[in-house]
């Protein structure tokens, strides 16, 4: 991916014009809605195309400035139309292997391991399950929002079930899934950026962890005041301008893990200019 030289814009807007392409998850949301109550800031801006203000980063902080009615959103800014945001999946990692021989949801044909990956990313099924050696693959005719609704409906069941799921980038879960650290893995098809932004303006909302859109550069470091955010968008973005002013951003190459958490974009933290102990969280790649 081509390097970034700045940090994206940053600015607060008024909270109606930020549009979510994603349901939360209300365990999440209450934490997090709790967590920027308790603390009194919101860490870090939410991640923003600039033509329709879809959430690219950030539905459950949107949701929860909602429920504590701010009128108030800070946002970092991007070219959705750049091939320098792209958009990728998350893949459903399985903790072990599902009995599938006796699943009242077991209605798909077995092919080849590849097979199976080559579908979904063809876009020719709702989604597989991957197995280590084969793959069970759903077929149907294609439309991507019942596909990721036939998903959704698919984990709830293997929850139930007492199977734990995580998430993971499609390379991340392929390696884990060759290890042996994970039984299996549910792979969605691929989201064009059109559908991402149809969702956004109708309404008609993916489930979580739909998308991974994956950008050339992420701000951290920002905490805003929850009390700016319940002022107007014009006087909380002059507290942010002045913020701003106060200091400046450290560069890290993609690679970077903060807090566990490898980003594979370029990282842009920011220093107030009187604070001099650093961002202890971060360590380079």
């Amino acid at each position: 991916m081509p390097s970034s030289s700045n940090p994206p814009r940053i600015e607060v807007l008024p909270i109606e014009l930020i549009h979510p392409h994603e349901e939360y998850d209300p365990q999440i949301l209450l934490g997090i809605t709790n967590s920027i109550r308790v603390e009194g800031v919101v860490h870090d801006p939410l991640l923003v195309e600039t033509d329709n203000f879809m959430i690219l980063d950030g539905t459950h902080r949107y949701w929860a400035l909602m429920r504590l009615g701010c009128p108030s959103v800070p946002v970092a800014l991007y070219d959705y139309r750049s091939d320098n945001v792209k958009i990728g999946c998350w893949y459903r990692c399985v903790d072990k292997k599902p009995d599938f021989d006796t699943s009242p949801f077991m209605q798909a044909r077995v092919v080849p391991k590849e097979e199976g990956l080559a579908a979904v990313e063809a876009r020719r099924a709702q989604f597989s399950i991957v197995f280590r050696d084969r793959s069970y693959v759903f077929d149907s005719k294609f439309n991507i929002f019942d596909a990721y609704r036939f998903l959704s409906f698919f984990e709830y069941g293997l929850s139930g079930r007492g199977h734990k799921l995580s998430y993971d980038t499609e390379r991340d879960a392929m390696e884990r899934l060759d290890s042996g650290e994970i039984g299996a893995i549910l792979a969605p098809p691929p989201i064009t950026k059109e559908e991402a932004i149809r969702a956004a303006i109708t309404g008609r909302l993916f489930p979580k962890k739909s998308t991974r859109h994956i950008i050339p550069s992420r701000p951290m470091g920002l905490d805003i005041p929850l009390e700016w955010l319940r002022k107007g968008a014009s006087s909380a973005d002059s507290s942010l301008r002045e913020l701003l002013a106060g200091g400046d951003f450290k560069k890290l190459s993609g690679g970077a893990i903060i807090d566990g958490r490898r980003y594979e974009e370029e990282v842009y933290i920011f220093e107030p200019r009187s604070f001099g102990g650093g961002f202890q969280r971060l360590r380079s790649p």
